[in-house]
């Protein structure tokens, strides 16, 4: 399993344990489907046990996008939680 997959495993587990609901975000385009993805939506999506949109970027050696900055922006400026998540330490430094 590539360190990658292991890490959004791991996220994915850790918020499930933790009561919340999350999911991975496959966002590859479907070909003659309009609005199908959007640049920059983080690789684990869901909602807290308390129900704030959560979103969840998981980094192994790269780092984030333009996109990737801009969907985090606007995220928490809508009130959700934004997490760069290159652990799941990062998730519990987030309070989850």
């Amino acid at each position: 399993m590539k360190a990658a997959d292991k890490l959004n495993s791991n996220v994915i587990e850790y918020l499930t344990l933790q009561g919340h609901l999350a999911f991975r975000v496959s966002n590859i385009p479907v070909k003659k489907r309009k609005n199908t993805v959007m640049k920059g939506v983080g690789d684990i999506l869901g909602l807290t046990k308390h129900g704030k949109f959560l979103s969840v970027e998981t980094k192994v050696d790269d780092k984030q996008s333009k996109e990737q900055k801009l969907f985090e922006g606007n995220v928490k400026q809508r009130g959700g939680i934004y997490v760069l998540c290159k652990s799941v330490d990062d998730l519990i430094k987030a309070g989850l």
